[in-house]
């Protein structure tokens, strides 16, 4: 069974941005905590900015904050 997606991602029919590009922005979003050892409250305001920095929308979906967010908190930080 694959990775399950906020709506966002699913209805980019009409947005050129991929599941892809998705991935590639929840995965420096976990590093950038981990590396500034971000506290988890301020998770979900980093998340937003980076959306916004990779988009270049001012409205970010929260469904894709909360998909980012989980995405941190729901995988070890020793994985490697």
């Amino acid at each position: 069974m694959g990775p399950t997606f906020p709506a966002m991602v699913k209805k980019q029919s009409n947005d050129n941005r991929s599941y892809f590009e998705f991935d590639v922005m929840r995965e420096a979003f976990k590093r950038w905590v981990e590396e500034d050892k971000v506290p988890e409250d301020q998770w979900r305001p980093r998340a937003t900015k980076l959306v916004r920095i990779v988009t270049g929308d001012d409205y970010v979906d929260p469904n894709m904050v909360e998909w980012i967010v989980r995405s941190k908190s729901s995988t070890p930080a020793d994985e490697e």
